[in-house]
């Protein structure tokens, strides 16, 4: 997910190079993700490249319901702009509004594109906020923590002494009517 973009950045405004992303593992921070496929195509813009990224990567999750490990695919669509942190025809520094400093992805003085952190922070605004092992997976019992996958099961729901008093309402205000 690094690319030398030194010839990129040399290019006249509106250049463009689209390169396949194959990648079997990518570790990102606190993610790790894998079978990364797609395509980056760089634009060469006045303050750098955009690059405009289009992946598919399988991270690994737990079913929201049973807690079961599930390997989740994840399609990513984005564009960033990565600004030089160095001009490469002169050598010069190049400094961007301080403003605009914390959210700007750079290229590093070696002329280094790096996708992962932005690839890490699409993966996790794209990956689904409850994933499933099965669209119909029945959960865990909320009594006793049992797969309730797994087939029948039967324990002794818990009474609530609370609701005692209320307990005959019902079949009282029936009788009346």
């Amino acid at each position: 997910m690094l690319f030398n973009v030194l010839r990129e950045l040399r290019q006249n405004i509106g250049a463009t190079n689209e390169y396949e992303l194959n990648e079997r593992e990518v570790k990102a921070g606190d993610l790790s993700f894998r079978d990364v496929s797609g395509t980056v195509r760089f634009l060469r813009t006045d303050r750098g490249l955009l690059a405009k990224v289009h992946a598919i990567a399988t991270i690994d999750e737990e079913c929201s319901r049973c807690l079961k490990p599930v390997e989740t695919p994840v399609t990513v669509d984005f564009e960033e702009e990565y600004v030089p942190l160095v001009d490469a025809n002169t050598g010069a520094p190049v400094h961007i509004d301080p403003s605009e400093e914390q959210d700007t992805f750079r290229v590093n003085p070696r002329f280094e594109l790096d996708l992962r952190e932005a690839l890490r922070q699409y993966i996790l605004m794209y990956e689904p906020a409850k994933p499933l092992c099965r669209t119909d997976c029945a959960g865990l019992c909320p009594v006793c923590g049992a797969d309730l996958n797994a087939g029948p099961h039967e324990c002794e729901q818990p009474k609530d002494e609370r609701w005692s008093a209320l307990a005959g309402l019902n079949t009282e205000s029936t009788e009346g009517q």
